[in-house]
C-alpha cells in the first residue's frame, strides 16, 4: 500500500533572518552585544525602546553588508528602496511596530546554486530586505521579562521562492545561505544564540497538479535539525489530514 505522501508534491519556501555583524543598531548608536553574555537592558536608548519624538538614522554598514549579499544572490539591487511600518503590539517590539521593508525592498529576484544528488540547482531568491530585530522575552511562572539588548540590531530578511520539493534540498539551500553569509563576513551563523533564524513554508498539492495547497508557516527554527525535522513532520501530517479528505 503506497504511503500518503506518494500522492502529494511537497512546494517548501523559507525565510531567512541573519543578524548583520555590525557594531551599532540599525536606527541608533547602541552598540550590539551578545544577548546570552551581557547584561539585560544595558545596551538600549531612546531610540531602540521606541521614546515618543526620537527619530531613527539608518546605519550606512548594515546597507553595505545587505548590499553585499543581495549582489552574492545575483539579485537586482533597487535604485529606490523604501522602510515601513510592520504594525504588531507585543512587550518585545517597543515601538509597537518593526521598521521593515515591503513594497520596495533593497533587492529581488536573484538565486542560490545548491549541490544535490542529481546535481546542482538554483533556488530562486524572491526578495532581500533590511529590517530591525525585537527584543527578548523570558517567560517566568506567573509573569514575563524582557531584555531590549537585541531590539534594533540590524536583521536582513531573506526570502526563497517557493521551489523546494523535499527535505534535502531544504538542507542543501540552508546550509549553502548560512555557509555564504559567513563567507561574506556579514552574519557569524551562531544558530544556538539565534543569530540565524528560519521560517518554513510548507504545503502540499496532488502530484500533477497545478494549483497549490494550503500552507501552514513554520516559525523561529534556530536548527538545520529543527527545520528538517519540522518540515519533516509538517508534511506527514499534511498527508494524513489530505488522505482524510
Amino acid at each position: 500500500m503506497p504511503e500518503p505522501l506518494d500522492s502529494f508534491e511537497p512546494t517548501i519556501g523559507l525565510e531567512v533572518h541573519a543578524e548583520l555583524l555590525t557594531r551599532s543598531k540599525m536606527f541608533c548608536g547602541c552598540s550590539v552585544v551578545d544577548s546570552t553574555a551581557a547584561e539585560p537592558n544595558s545596551s538600549i536608548c531612546e531610540i531602540c525602546t521606541g521614546m515618543p519624538g526620537t527619530l531613527p538614522v539608518i546605519n550606512q554598514r548594515a546597507v553595505e553588508y545587505a548590499l553585499r549579499v543581495a549582489l552574492a544572490l545575483n539579485c537586482t539591487v533597487a535604485e529606490t528602496s523604501v522602510f515601513a511600518r510592520k504594525n504588531y503590539f507585543y512587550p518585545d517590539l517597543p515601538k509597537g511596530f518593526q521598521i521593515s521593508q515591503y513594497e520596495l525592498p533593497l533587492a529581488q529576484s536573484g538565486w542560490l546554486a545548491v549541490d544535490l544528488e542529481q546535481g546542482e540547482q538554483r533556488i530562486g531568491i524572491r526578495r532581500v530586505h533590511l529590517e530591525e530585530d525585537t527584543g527578548k522575552l523570558f517567560h517566568r511562572e506567573g509573569y514575563s521579562l524582557v531584555d531590549y539588548n537585541r531590539s534594533g540590531v540590524p536583521l536582513l530578511e531573506i526570502v526563497s521562492e517557493p521551489e523546494m520539493h523535499s527535505v534535502e534540498e531544504v538542507k542543501a539551500y540552508s546550509t549553502g545561505l548560512r555557509s555564504l553569509l559567513r563567507y561574506l563576513d556579514v552574519n557569524s551563523g551562531d544558530m544556538q544564540k539565534g543569530t540565524m533564524r528560519f521560517e518554513a513554508n510548507v504545503s502540499l498539492r496532488p502530484r500533477g497538479s497545478g494549483q497549490l495547497g494550503t500552507r501552514t508557516e513554520i516559525k523561529n527554527l534556530n536548527s538545520f535539525r529543527a527545520v528538517t525535522r519540522s518540515i519533516a513532520y509538517e508534511l506527514e501530517r499534511q498527508a494524513a489530514a489530505l488522505s482524510q479528505g
